[in-house]
């Protein structure tokens, strides 16, 4: 194999490589946004719940801290 093919055949890795790189970062990046939707509606959850019983008379003594 010649330096030059050499070379190339480095080159052509270095860009698989950043390729496969930002495919990783765009998939860690949606599940992380899939995460935090997730975690924003598990908090809506709780809060419409802690209004319900507020409005049931109930829930005044709720202590979240264990």
């Amino acid at each position: 194999m010649s330096s030059i093919e050499s070379a190339l055949g480095s080159v052509a890795a270095a860009k698989q490589a950043s390729i496969q790189t930002q495919i990783g970062v765009a998939v860690v990046a949606k599940s992380l946004d899939a995460a935090r939707l997730q975690g924003d509606a598990a908090v809506k959850l709780i809060d419409a719940a802690a209004q319900l019983s507020k409005a049931l008379g109930r829930g005044q003594r709720f202590d979240s801290q264990g």
